[in-house]
């Protein structure tokens, strides 16, 4: 079937499909299917093959369905599976990629210039004044670059870690991109979650370990990992309207009942690092670590020469449990939520000889710098 004739064919299905939605719009508006008066007093999008074409249409049609048709929720995920059927894999700032994965939108445009050239100069900063190490942590657009749409623009997340690495040097940079893209075929990321999984921290903590100094790295045994939710599903369906099958979610036994404190913002402190009560919300991720906070302070319990602070965002929770058993303190200042100035702590701990980390996802520092 030619271009045109496929074009045709698309527009007169879509007539069919409209003219039932048609019948039901009417027949809900006149009480026959339980309803009354229209539910949204927005006008009905304009059908022209151009409109439908272009996408435009479907889209303003699943609005325009939720809020006229009965059962209009229904009405739009059947919109929403004929634009799928299409060949739409764009919803809103969700990319629906291969394998089922979604993927969040990391758009050139929005991150190229300024967030760039400040996120430099804050990196330059730690490292310089405080003896920083550096784990930039690359979102799973800047991996598993094979399963994006063949049209899904993506940020070079390469490219500017090869510039950070450039810029800091060898002795302060630790190369999680490649200790990522060496298990690329693993689940490494999560596939309705824009975060890494504890497999992929697990691969990153080995490479932190190389340039740590450590004697010995921490055992963990991946064959005893354990489930914590058969069917986990993060964010990504949902802000993008669709739906899917969940996935596992994993935690390393040897994490699980080490006895650490944990304090936010000096308000609560709890025990351990895994919070279950976040298996049963819209943010299961939650788990690791819990509620956003500004400064979280954790008491390992373990008698160690060393101390750590982690300036770092929510990829770093998950990570955080692996690098316990090598400090006796560890402190995560979250820059978006941390109230205060963040030099000062820094200082202060730089003198009682405490260690840097920089555990921030690759997007979440750009993003950082683009409200600054």
């Amino acid at each position: 079937m030619d271009e045109k004739k496929n074009d045709l064919f698309t527009v007169s299905i879509v007539a069919v499909i409209l003219f039932a939605f048609a019948i039901l719009d009417i027949l809900h508006q006149f009480g026959v299917l339980g309803g009354g008066a229209a539910l949204s007093a927005d006008p009905r999008p304009v059908f022209t093959t151009k409109n439908l074409l272009n996408g435009n249409f479907l889209e303003e049609y699943e609005d325009y369905a939720a809020g006229h048709f009965y059962n209009g929720e229904k009405w739009a995920r059947i919109v929403r599976n004929l634009e799928l059927f299409w060949g739409k894999r764009e919803f809103g700032d969700v990319y629906l990629g291969k394998q089922d994965t979604f993927f969040e939108r990391h758009l050139t445009e929005d991150y190229e210039g300024a967030p760039v050239e400040k996120s430099l100069e804050l990196l330059e900063r730690l490292v310089t004044d405080y003896q920083a190490r550096v784990m930039l942590i690359p979102s799973a657009d800047g991996v598993w670059r094979d399963r994006l749409p063949a049209y899904g623009d993506a940020f070079d997340q390469k490219g500017y870690l090869e510039q950070v690495k450039a810029l800091i040097g060898e002795d302060a940079y630790v190369d999680v991109l490649a200790a990522l893209e060496a298990h690329s075929s693993e689940e490494i990321y999560y596939r309705t979650d824009p975060r890494w999984t504890s497999l992929g921290a697990y691969y990153a903590y080995y490479a932190w370990w190389e340039k740590s100094g450590k004697l010995l790295p921490y055992y963990y045994d991946l064959s005893h990992a354990e489930t914590i939710l058969e069917n986990f599903v993060g964010p990504l369906p949902r802000r993008a309207g669709l739906e899917t099958g969940g996935e596992k979610m994993i935690a390393l036994e040897e994490t699980l009942d080490q006895r650490v404190s944990v304090n936010y913002d000096g308000r609560v402190t709890l025990e351990g690092f895994y919070r279950p009560e976040w298996l049963d919300s819209d943010d299961p991720y939650g788990y690791f670590l819990g509620e956003e906070f500004g400064l979280m302070t954790i008491d390992t319990g373990r008698s160690r020469r060393h101390s750590l602070v982690v300036v770092g965002d929510s990829y770093a929770n998950c990570m955080i449990p692996l690098l316990a058993p090598h400090y006796s303190t560890i402190r995560v200042v979250n820059l978006k939520y941390f109230h205060g100035n963040p030099w000062t702590l820094l200082e202060e701990q730089m003198r009682a000889g405490a260690e840097v980390l920089v555990l921030e996802s690759v997007p979440g520092l750009l993003e950082l710098c683009q409200e600054e």
